[in-house]
């Protein structure tokens, strides 16, 4: 399986994607790799943590911080 995804986002997207799929036999690569920012690697260990979590207990963990879901919420009109 390949990602297309903005180039800053890649090397998270496909960490995640392995993480999800992985488990399922399927392999996951980018296209092109390149060398993440110290921003998205605080953001790749979250968004891990946050699947792992959601693989583990179906839940996403969102009761965690109830304000950003309400402020989520509110910007798309919900």
């Amino acid at each position: 399986m390949w990602i297309a995804t903005d180039p800053d986002h890649t090397a998270r997207a496909v960490d995640l994607a392995r993480i999800a799929l992985g488990g399922q036999g399927i392999r996951i690569g980018p296209a092109d790799w390149p060398t993440s920012s110290s921003a998205e690697r605080r953001k790749l260990l979250r968004d891990a943590l946050r699947l792992t979590l959601w693989r583990a207990t179906g839940s996403t963990g969102a009761w965690l911080a109830p304000q950003v879901v309400a402020r989520k919420r509110a910007d798309c009109g919900v």
